[in-house]
């Protein structure tokens, strides 16, 4: 079997739930937060798949990561720190309320903050998901400020 088709086999399972599917309409970091999670899955599949670790785990563990349906708080709000804290519980929760979890989704669901968290990562997994969420995190917060700085200076240059 390909390996895209083993990512969708699994991401299905998510994408049939409509709880989840409600992931699309949030906004997160210039995105939906669907699309977020899926950019990260997807690189964590390939790296897990790569370096030999379980991808299955740690590939359901990022599709959960995530898995929180309140609005994302702006960096200006005194309840972001909190916020940023407290949403992997949320998104373990929201996982065990309507998936199967085990022991490494659930460690990549709530460490997936680190260092922001408290906990460090127990598996291999969870480091995978961890790096990988930085890295799209990074790449969407970039991709979004440079989408926002081009149309001020389009609209800036019009005027």
């Amino acid at each position: 079997m390909n390996n895209k088709k083993i990512y969708y086999d699994i991401y299905s399972e998510f994408y049939n739930v409509n709880k989840y599917r409600e992931l699309k309409s949030m906004i997160h970091h210039g995105n939906n937060r669907l699309d977020h999670i899926k950019r990260v899955s997807l690189m964590s599949f390939y790296l897990s798949k790569a370096l030999k670790l379980d991808y299955v785990s740690c590939t359901r563990g990022a599709m959960m990561h995530d898995f929180f349906t309140s609005e994302d708080l702006s960096r200006s709000d005194n309840k972001y720190k909190e916020f940023l804290k407290q949403h992997p519980k949320i998104a373990l929760d929201n996982s065990i309320k309507y998936f199967d979890v085990n022991d490494i989704e659930k460690d990549v669901i709530l460490t997936h903050m680190y260092p922001v968290v408290k906990g460090k990562p127990k598996y291999k997994e969870s480091k995978v998901v961890c790096i990988c969420d930085k890295i799209v995190s990074i790449h969407e917060f970039f991709k979004y400020q440079f989408k926002v700085s081009l149309y001020i200076l389009c609209v800036l240059f019009i005027r």
